[in-house]
């Protein structure tokens, strides 16, 4: 039987407590297949890769939580045994639910088989990075992640580009764009070339990847700063509708492009039922925006 490899990398169970998705799985096949393409590593020890798996889940694995165990997605992600084996098994662990550090030191991980034969096939590593960011990731992270994991220049930006998943519904971008009467919501930007919008797109409040919906009121029409800004949770919108700026947010024309517009009300459509959502804002302030 012929295995959609892609398709196994978008099926990947995540975690989830309460409203939290938990991204320990996709990080670790992330920093597999990176040392897989800089050096052929195949095999991984446990204690080998623990540290850069604790620096990596702190950047981008859960926002707003203590909780970093880099043993449970080298136990776990054996669930996507197409993808990955592990030597402990999770039957085997005093708890199945719960792998300790010390049931998992001295463990190894592994890409599978079938998996390896893809990777080195023209194109293929490229195709499975590329779905694991977007599956996972707003695009906002996507660049440094890779630069993190030292495997941009390995990245053609053509398969990146050819290769990226399309969004779930494309009239969400028409909707949003349409609401917003095609200008940013936070500074007004609105640039076109002849009849061609220029640098303005339909962004989530709440991600796709946490599980956000593709209706309007989850959407904002955003200039490439702010949504950029957004999708990192360096700003936020909040219940009143205006615009909050973390206080961690720093650097050359900060407040040309942010102070100048903390604590100011966004555009908002001139429809009611296309306003924001309240649970969207709730989410975002709470698990995107960096406090």
């Amino acid at each position: 039987m012929t295995i959609n490899y892609l398709d196994e990398i978008s099926k990947i169970k995540t975690h989830r407590s309460g409203q939290v998705v938990s991204l320990h799985k996709p990080l670790l096949l992330l920093l597999a297949l990176s040392r897989f393409l800089k050096n052929g590593e195949q095999k991984f020890l446990y204690d080998d890769v623990e540290e850069e798996m604790k620096r990596l889940l702190v950047e981008y694995g859960l926002k707003n939580t203590k909780a970093v165990r880099p043993q449970y997605p080298f136990v776990y992600l054996a669930s996507s045994s197409a993808l990955w084996k592990c030597s402990v098994n999770k039957s085997e662990l005093s708890n199945p639910d719960v792998a300790t550090r010390k049931e998992v030191l001295g463990a190894t991980g592994q890409l599978a088989t079938g998996f390896i034969n893809f990777l080195k096939e023209k194109d293929h590593a490229e195709q499975v990075i590329t779905t694991l960011l977007h599956t996972y990731w707003p695009e906002a992270y996507h660049c440094e992640i890779l630069e993190t994991l030292g495997i941009g220049d390995l990245q053609s930006m053509a398969a990146y580009n050819d290769n990226k998943p399309q969004s779930r519904d494309k009239s969400f971008v028409v909707d949003v764009l349409d609401a917003y009467e095609r200008k940013c919501a936070i500074c007004g930007y609105s640039i076109r070339l002849g009849d061609a919008l220029i640098g303005i797109d339909a962004c989530h409040l709440k991600p796709i990847q946490h599980y956000g919906d593709d209706l309007v009121t989850n959407g904002l029409a955003l200039c490439k700063m702010h949504h950029w800004a957004l999708d990192r949770g360096a700003i936020t919108i909040n219940p009143n509708r205006q615009v909050i700026i973390s206080d961690k947010l720093n650097g050359p024309k900060l407040d040309d492009f942010f102070v100048l517009y903390d604590h100011k009300p966004i555009h908002i459509p001139r429809d009611n039922k296309k306003h924001l959502a309240d649970a969207n804002i709730e989410y975002h302030m709470e698990y995107v925006f960096v406090k």
